[in-house]
């Protein structure tokens, strides 16, 4: 039954392939890609909105009863008068506003409701604006704002700055999580080394556990680059984010290059020991203390909180935390696997 105190490994395994199948391999929801000048009409005319979408499937041949409406309130809307389907991704929206003050519409609204059962329904801003030149009649009824039951369908939401981009969620931050708490079980080593010396066993696991953690770190900001192109429009922005997050690597890649700077192996151990705390302990302001102090493109800045609700949602959850956990406890095996060759190769060093 020995086998069985390798559970976490398989769990581990298991894990990391279920975010990386199911995160790459579910849709992303029914979004309108429509910038805010194309999404505003003025009140007190008749007038059409042309919107276009994101992973819509319309068809011309095979029309569907397509909901269309602004609410202005929870129980009161605009319905469109009409919808044209000009494209797969585009719909042509007739409306015709009243003469109602914008001002005294409160927020949430107004919004924009549009889809079908086949398609499912996007909710999304719209914005109206006060005409000095009103033609409007009076004849806009407006419609009672009925119930649009969401798709059943599991995806994930569609933000138009992120796309399918939104999917590196599931890895960059995992990444970054796993970094954090392999560092943290690499300094503990490290305390335990200057605290308690048993030979040279805690300082091998203080430098399996921080070579982990660096490789993760640099995932992190591989895949924080490619993230920073889609959104960003370059690899390296320069951003307070990308800057300390640099500075930090650095910082324990020079823990290695210290190592490597010493014969005698106790000494190596008892001052990268010193140097792996002072590392951990600057980790901190640089990653998560002085980005949040300061502006910056990055989800966090200034106090903000790193995604909002709908960033991640349910369904991104279901795969986000699997992958946290499936992450950290891959690294944990692997610097467990570091552990095991560096103790097999002091035992050659030693019998020679």
């Amino acid at each position: 039954m020995g086998y069985l105190k390798h559970w976490w490994k398989v769990l581990a395994a298991v894990l990391v392939l279920y975010a990386l199948i199911i995160g790459m391999t579910i849709p992303l929801r029914n979004g309108i890609v429509s910038d805010k000048s194309s999404m505003t009409l003025k009140t007190g005319q008749k007038q059409t909105l042309t919107v276009l979408f994101y992973n819509a499937r319309y068809k011309k041949e095979k029309p569907e009863a397509i909901t269309a409406r602004i609410r202005i309130d929870s129980a009161k809307a605009i319905c469109a008068e009409s919808v044209t389907i000009t494209a797969e991704r585009s719909l042509d929206l007739k409306f015709n506003i009243p003469t109602i003050d914008p001002n005294s519409i409160k927020a949430p609204f107004p919004f924009i409701e549009i889809g079908s059962p086949e398609n499912g329904y996007v909710f999304s801003s719209v914005y109206l604006s006060a005409s000095a030149d009103s033609i409007t009649n009076n004849e806009t009824s407006f419609c009672t704002a009925s119930y649009l039951a969401p798709s059943t369908k599991p995806s994930f939401p569609f933000l138009n700055i992120l796309e399918e981009s939104i999917r590196n969620l599931l890895y960059h931050v995992p990444m970054w999580f796993g970094m954090m708490l392999l560092l943290l079980i690499s300094v503990i080593y490290s305390v335990l080394q200057l605290t308690k010396p048993e030979g040279l066993k805690n300082d091998i696991a203080a430098k399996s556990f921080a070579g982990i953690g660096v490789l993760y770190g640099v995932l992190g900001i591989i895949t924080g680059a490619l993230w920073a192109k889609h959104t960003w429009g370059a690899y390296w922005s320069w951003d307070v984010k990308q800057n300390t997050s640099a500075v930090a690597l650095l910082i324990y890649l020079a823990y290695f290059v210290l190592r490597s700077s010493f014969d005698d192996a106790d000494k190596k151990a008892r001052i990268s020991a010193v140097y792996n705390i002072f590392a951990f302990a600057t980790l901190i302001p640089l990653i998560y203390i002085i980005p949040r102090m300061v502006d910056s493109l990055h989800p966090g800045a200034e106090g903000n909180p790193a995604f909002s609700s709908y960033d991640l949602d349910n369904n991104l959850r279901l795969v986000f935390y699997p992958a946290v956990v499936g992450f950290i406890l891959l690294g944990i095996w692997i610097a467990t696997i570091w552990i095991r060759i560096e103790k097999i190769w002091q035992r050659k060093i030693e019998t020679l």
